[in-house]
């Protein structure tokens, strides 16, 4: 049957709801008659393409009303209080000099309920549907909110110079009571029914479905970046942009749709989103799913800029790191976010290249070349305060004057296109689908090769177990081919990182231990793998000194909601770092450990340690420091912070005391090298 849609006050074809009068059980057209089959199918396809339906209207929540009332309002963030992996914002707003706070664990929702506040305390409202829907109760069919007539008394002065609502008011004030706990309640409805079908449906279909009509654009293409080739963009009813990205056209709508339905209607459509049902598995500390996707987003376009020149030397297989993000002034925006180090690679130096000298390095996978240069930013930090710009510098002075501690409201992140080499990725190398099997805890948590160490493979990829006892590495076995150079993997080395920080031995002599608020995977992520990866297996067997300052760490743990596609060809055998104030990137041959044109990396062991020999007495240090003592060969600086030298070994007896391994160190040869000054 062909309907032929009526002209009403919402300027369509239908009704505000989308449905036909009470009483039109078919309009037809003149002159036209009622079809059957496969020709009255045709003519509905024909008729619907026609037709002119009405955009979804998003309600007003509690800021917006707040705003329309009272325009120009300012919001402060009054405090923040509790842990760092749940804190929790104080928000106030004055209005009418009254101040309205607001408590919530993020500064917007602190926000919001300072706005709900300011709501409750007025008497009356104009728009009484609207104020009860922001205020998250149950509407009043009879529009009364104190019994009293609306319309009698305005006493306090909020609602005087308020003209009468427009058409347009009208009709959204209208929607907004249908959408909102009105007679139907359509679209909570329609909302509710997409976050129990959020495994089963496509996020671009679940969008649809909420907002109908919505259309997608083309933002941008670069080729140079294989697994974010296109962005697309969605607006939404409310007029917000939501963008993703992905290696074809599909998949950067799918992600744009993510987006906007994690935002609009908290809908995490994502098989990582999922495996918060399952009770079995450990707990794991989540990071908030709109950060994570921020940080991935903001490493990979910091990679874009830094070889923007560079395009011959900008391809990757995995790629690395560090954020930092501070706490906006502002209480209606996200954290600050910077980009402190990128850095890719897949590969290790063959062992015919160690050095004696420390001008190599040795490990070129992305993880660890990132550390290397927030170890290099670090180095840039303590400079300014030898220099005088101490207040430059994101380190303040401890309160005994002795050393440097990372300002409190700072935090780091550490992002990796996929998950790291070693435990972490060894059981989880499929993306995790909605399936139940995919969702359960791992089903052998106790089988003896879960947490393993694990050593990469000299000149190729991947990771092989630790034989039991301990392993020596010699000079000679490994420079005349007697003895693979073995390098611990990644997967290890974060969780050290965990207990020790991510400064190093020579910097926690200056530094107090920094630690990563969250690891942020881009692909194959799975949860339980991850948590135990990372500190999982030195809970039970980590035994740290109360008062020490090294104990054991847990950040939190995310993916991207758009996963990284898996791509399918050679790794290529250079590795690029860059670090946040250098002029560009630099390019280091996996192989030999050096530039590409032979010279020492600034990330080589040498580097690092004539800069520290610079500040050595200079600034004020942890534990006292001579000026006319410098430690004169690498290891011995090493060995002088005692305390991480003391953490270090406790994390090797934890590994060894689970029946994990024991831990793999480089021929001592590798550190027994001087400075000429």
């Amino acid at each position: 049957m062909v309907q032929t849609p009526e002209k009403t006050k919402d300027g369509h074809g239908q009704e505000p709801n989308g449905k036909a009068e009470e009483g039109d059980e078919s309009i037809t057209t003149p002159g036209t008659k009622r079809k059957s089959g496969s020709s009255q199918g045709s003519a509905r396809k024909k008729q619907k393409k026609n037709s002119i339906s009405p955009k979804m209207v998003q309600p007003k929540n509690a800021l917006m009303q707040l705003n329309e009332l009272k325009p120009g309002l300012k919001y402060s963030v009054d405090s923040q209080e509790g842990p760092a992996h749940q804190p929790s914002f104080v928000v106030s707003v004055e209005v009418d000099g009254q101040r309205f706070t607001g408590r919530g664990q993020s500064k917007q929702l602190a926000k919001h309920a300072a706005a709900q506040a300011a709501l409750k305390s007025f008497v009356q409202f104009r728009n009484v549907p609207e104020a009860y829907w922001a205020m998250s109760r149950t509407m009043v069919q009879s529009g009364d909110f104190t019994s009293d007539d609306v319309e009698q008394d305005d006493s306090s002065g909020i609602f005087s110079g308020f003209t009468a609502e427009s058409p347009i008011e009208e009709f959204h004030r209208d929607q907004l009571k249908r959408f909102s706990g009105g007679k139907d309640g359509d679209a909570e409805k329609k909302a509710t029914k997409a976050a129990e079908e959020a495994d089963k449906k496509n996020p671009v279909m679940l969008l649809n479905e909420l907002q109908p009509g919505l259309e997608y654009t083309l933002v941008s293409e670069n080729a140079a970046v294989p697994t974010q080739r296109f962005t697309m963009a969605v607006t939404t009813s409310n007029g917000d942009v939501y963008e993703g990205c992905g290696s074809n056209k599909r998949l950067a709508k799918a992600a744009a749709a993510r987006a906007a339905l994690l935002k609009l209607y908290n809908i995490m459509a994502h098989p990582s989103g999922a495996l918060k049902r399952d009770e079995k598995g450990p707990v794991v500390d989540t990071l908030p799913q709109a950060l994570a996707d921020r940080l991935g987003n903001t490493v990979n376009e910091a990679l874009q800029k830094v070889m923007a020149d560079r395009a011959e030397s900008a391809k990757w297989k995995v790629l690395a790191g560090i954020i930092m993000t501070v706490p906006s002034q502002e209480a209606d925006k996200e954290d600050d976010v910077k980009v402190l180090t990128v850095a890719t690679g897949t590969k290790c130096i063959n062992g015919e290249y160690i050095s004696m000298n420390g001008a190599v390095l040795q490990d070129c996978h992305a993880e660890v070349v990132s550390r290397r240069c927030f170890k290099d930013f670090l180095y840039g930090q303590l400079e300014l305060w030898k220099n005088g710009k101490g207040e430059e510098s994101i380190l303040e002075q401890r309160p005994d004057k002795q050393g440097f501690r990372v300002k409190p409201e700072i935090k780091f992140h550490l992002y990796i296109s996929t998950s790291p080499c070693g435990d972490g990725r060894i059981f989880s190398p499929h993306e995790l689908m909605a399936d139940s099997a995919s969702l359960n805890a791992d089903k052998h948590p106790n089988r003896r090769v879960r947490g393993l160490l694990r050593t990469k493979i000299e000149a190729g990829e991947g990771t092989i177990p630790l034989r039991l006892g301990p392993v020596l590495q010699t000079w000679d076995g490994v420079l005349h081919g007697q003895q693979r150079l073995l390098t611990m993997s990644c997967s290890d080395k974060l969780a050290r990182w965990n207990v020790l920080g991510l400064q190093g031995s020579l910097l926690s002599l200056f530094i107090e231990p920094v630690y990563l608020e969250s690891v942020v995977l881009g692909s194959l992520y799975h949860p339980w793998h991850m948590q135990r990866a990372m500190w999982g297996r030195l809970e039970g067997g980590l035994h740290l000194d109360a008062d020490s300052p090294f104990q054991l760490h847990r950040p939190r743990l995310g993916a991207i909601s758009s996963p990284e596609s898996r791509q399918v060809n050679k790794s290529p055998n250079f590795s690029i770092n860059w670090t946040a104030g250098c002029e560009g990137p630099e390019v280091v041959n996996a192989s030999t450990g050096k530039t590409e044109e032979g010279q020492v990396s600034r990330l080589s062991k040498r580097s690092l340690f004539n800069r520290f020999c610079h500040l050595w007495g200079q600034v004020p240090s942890i534990e006292h420091q001579d000026p006319s003592q410098k430690p004169r060969l690498y290891a011995e600086a090493k060995k002088s912070a005692g305390l991480y030298q003391e953490a270090k070994a406790r994390v090797t007896e934890a590994f060894s005391a689970g029946g994990l391994g024991t831990w793999v160190s480089k021929p001592i040869e590798a550190d027994e090298f001087e400075l000429d000054f």
